[in-house]
């Protein structure tokens, strides 16, 4: 009966070990999971600022009567959403995810 007990212990030791191993795993994915979604959110933050701004239908909209105004207003939000992805992932450069 010792023998029995014995071995029982040792089961409910590495069926713990187990589940703490899944459990890590799991939350190892959803940080990654959820760092994704950041990373796509923050990159998708200028055009959608500027997307509320030019569609309020209100006058003096800047750019509006220059002929290539639309064209600036891509390239500089290309700038900026270049430079956040530039700068958001060296900062996490050495990060594994």
């Amino acid at each position: 009966m010792g023998v029995q007990f014995a071995w029982n212990t040792q089961l409910q030791e590495r069926v713990k070990l187990l589940q703490e191993d899944i459990v890590g795993r799991t939350t190892e994915q959803t940080n990654r999971s959820v760092y994704v979604l950041i990373i796509v959110t923050v990159l998708a933050l200028p055009i959608n600022m500027v997307a509320g701004l030019l569609g309020m239908n209100v006058g003096g909209i800047p750019l509006s009567q220059n002929p290539h105004g639309f064209w600036i207003v891509a390239i500089v939000v290309v700038g900026i959403t270049t430079l956040i992805a530039y700068f958001e992932l060296n900062k996490h450069k050495d990060d594994n995810y």
